[in-house]
């Protein structure tokens, strides 16, 4: 084939236009790459200080959990980007729940608004990384009356009020009246005004007592939490007993949350925290534990576990559990060998174990705390048809039981109480 200079004119004028097209495209892309690596990395670095802020706020908690409002505030205050608007909001949120719980009468302490606190900014921090957020329960810091005289009801008494936290999580909670082998599920009695505090109203317009009522089963999630007697002219005061368990140990290993999986020597920062709390019928632990390098890349592990301990015997419910609930702890690592810690009888724990650092990848596998735990005491109730000495003696104080109701109980108090003391 034959080509002319004409022919090789245009063939190279649209060789050069080709080739000019191509360089500015490539440029073009290169700047818009530019552009998008700029605000991802912009959008990366501001989860980061977001995730840090977190971890500083859910940290100072875990050691200081009566502060929240204070660790709350100054949390806010550093989430300053318009990036974490959406965070500031839902801690300003969590801000605004605490202090509703806490004006509620002052039913809940701030421990119990501080933990509850904690585990909102966990939430916060699970879904900001795209992590399973665990749902909100609800928790109960006291309901009154401990229980219900029934002839007092309703001229002096027509209502039962519950103080907690997390009241407006759909389907969580369930209210059943007990009484001569039936169980009715009053559930749609419960009016709830906000979702730190809850009423059951007794009369017309609420539950209506009778002669055969028993007792009132407070379900969380399917499982009974709490049990409110019903006093009748013929109820007794319950058996009551004091229980030792010997809870054994139990080891937890967080998972890796942040950076590579090596600590390298730096650190870690160890803090742990292992509290008790039960149900009517169990008793069970709550591990935490939080190991943060101390530069670099910060490798952190971090998380909680539930360890059942005990199930109390049938005809039996747990009333409370005897002394401090909670240790909490913290040491930085400084080598590879075990970290070892005697804690005493001051507490729940005796003696605490950790694995930190070692000579090799850790954080997520071999990063981990042992609790070996004291003799933990639990105040154990017959669940027959009875009421508690101590809700007795709430009754009393409360000025929420007939004079005659509270003569008659009174021997049988007395010598509970003094079994207890034992």
């Amino acid at each position: 084939m034959h080509y002319t200079t004409r022919d090789f004119r245009v063939r190279y004028r649209s060789f050069h236009i080709f080739m000019t097209l191509s360089i500015v495209l490539t440029l073009s892309a290169c700047d818009i790459g530019k552009s998008v690596d700029k605000v991802t990395n912009t959008l990366t670095d501001s989860t980061s200080a977001a995730v840090n802020v977190l971890d500083d706020a859910i940290g100072a908690l875990n050691q200081q959990s009566s502060s929240w409002q204070s660790v709350l505030t100054d949390t806010i205050g550093k989430l300053t980007t318009d990036t974490q608007s959406t965070i500031r909001n839902e801690v300003s949120d969590l801000l605004s729940r605490g202090v509703g719980t806490a004006g509620a009468e002052v039913r809940c302490d701030a421990d119990f608004i501080g933990n509850r606190v904690r585990e909102g900014l966990i939430r916060i921090k699970a879904k900001l990384l795209g992590q399973t957020v665990p749902p909100a329960q609800p928790v109960f810091c006291q309901i009154v009356p401990l229980a219900v005289d029934r002839s007092l009801v309703p001229q002096r008494l027509n209502k039962m009020e519950f103080y907690g936290y997390n009241f407006d999580t759909v389907g969580a909670i369930k209210v059943s009246l007990e009484g001569a082998g039936t169980k009715a599920d009053v559930t749609d009695k419960l009016d709830k005004p906000t979702h730190y505090a809850m009423t059951l109203k007794f009369g017309a317009n609420g539950v209506q007592l009778n002669d055969k009522s028993q007792r009132f089963i407070v379900e969380l999630n399917g499982i009974p939490f709490s049990t409110i007697g019903v006093i009748q002219p013929q109820t007794p005061v319950c058996k009551t007993k004091v229980q030792t368990i010997d809870a054994g140990k139990v080891t937890f290993v967080p998972p890796h949350t942040r950076g590579d999986t090596e600590f390298g020597g730096h650190g870690p920062n160890v803090y742990s925290k292992i509290s008790l709390q039960k149900t009517n019928n169990a008793l069970s632990s709550t591990v935490y534990m939080k190991a943060v390098e101390t530069k670099s890349d910060w490798t952190t592990a971090e998380g909680s576990k539930e360890f059942p301990l005990y199930t109390v015997d049938p005809g039996w419910r747990i009333n409370s559990i005897v002394g401090t609930t909670s240790t909490s702890h913290n040491y930085t690592d400084s080598n590879h060998t075990n970290d070892v810690f005697n804690l005493g009888a001051g507490g729940p724990v005796s003696r605490l174990v950790y694995v930190g650092d070692t000579d090799g990848k850790e954080a997520g596998t071999r990063t981990q705390v042992e609790a070996t735990f004291n003799p933990i005491r639990l105040e154990l109730v017959e669940t027959a048809d009875c009421v508690s000495a101590q809700a007795v003696m709430s009754l009393q104080k409360s000025n929420l039981i007939s004079d005659a109701v509270k003569l008659r109980l009174a021997p049988s108090v007395g010598i509970q109480m003094k079994l207890l003391q034992q």
